[in-house]
């Protein structure tokens, strides 16, 4: 493996497929002002700090330089992706670095491993690479409009809804923009092959105590695979650190959404006729308590 120039690994990060990135411990402990944090954000630049994308830190561990894994070597991207090539490459560039800073290179060397999510340049962002559909969290131009076409296509031919449906949502999309506040919102979009193919928002502007589930939605080619129950789980993580309990309205007759929603403790608390969709149906209401811990307790 030759070593790659920090253009090439621009070009990696930009057009893929590297989705990771390995240090040595030591410098990471060294440098505490730009090392990677959990769900931290970072700018990837030039060799001369011309700024090239915005990368999201999804995962932070440390391993011996031995117990380093193929799939982490996979999910770096570099040379032929093999743990083999992994290691001579790295062994190459740890032992310069070592050499340094007064160090000797070894298995037992602490590597610090990060796997990130690309978030900028949007439609870098929104073509996932080698890496099958993923999830994106955040405002993304354009994420909520495809997710309302997502949404109302689906209705339109499960369930007969129509322009009220449409223009319903549409209007509700644009009043939630016009207040969005990542620290009481969030917003999880589905991505793969260039399209928004799923999404789920926590609406929390209703209550200090209390937010909403809006525009849960997974397409009909990726359903099935668990990747519902995952938007569910990061909108509730996210939820659960905020809110004393979450609430989403739905119709009867969605049958698998409920069993998913009751999986994650969530309780039918009130349903009711309502035309307000289009078509009438018995909407329905669902609660999910949070169990906060206080400081005494």
């Amino acid at each position: 493996m030759t070593v790659p120039s920090s253009h090439e690994l621009v070009e990696l990060v930009l057009f893929g497929p590297k989705r990771a990135t390995a240090g040595l411990g030591w410098i990471a402990d060294a440098r505490p002002e730009t090392a990677a944090v959990p769900s931290g954000y970072s700018v990837v630049t030039e060799f001369d700090g011309a700024p090239r994308a915005v990368i999201r830190t999804t995962q932070l561990e440390r391993r011996k330089f031995c117990d380093v894994d193929a799939a982490f070597a996979w999910d770096e991207g570099e040379g032929d992706r093999t743990l083999d090539d992994w290691k001579r490459g790295h062994w190459q560039f740890f032992s310069r670095e070592c050499k340094s800073l007064g160090q000797t290179m070894s298995d037992h060397a602490d590597v610090a491993l990060e796997r990130f999510e690309l978030l900028y340049p949007f439609e870098q962002a929104l073509r996932p690479v080698d890496c099958g559909p993923r999830v994106l969290q955040g405002y993304v131009p354009g994420g909520l409009a495809q997710s309302c076409a997502l949404q109302t296509s689906y209705y339109a031919r499960n369930h007969n809804f129509g322009a009220t449906f449409e223009a319903g949502r549409m209007h509700d999309i644009g009043a939630f923009l016009s207040r969005y506040n990542p620290s009481q919102d969030g917003i999880w979009l589905l991505v793969d092959d260039g399209a928004v193919q799923g999404s789920i928002v926590i609406d929390g502007a209703g209550s200090p105590d209390d937010a909403q589930v809006r525009w849960f939605i997974v397409s009909d080619r990726l359903r099935t695979r668990g990747l519902g129950d995952r938007l569910l789980s990061e909108a509730l993580k996210f939820c659960s650190t905020r809110f004393a309990r979450v609430h989403l309205h739905t119709f009867a007759g969605l049958e698998a959404a409920r069993r998913l929603y009751e999986r994650h403790t969530f309780v039918l608390t009130d349903e009711q006729p309502t035309t307000a969709w289009g078509p009438t149906v018995l909407e329905q209401r669902f609660e999910r308590i949070f169990a906060h811990v206080g400081p005494d307790d």
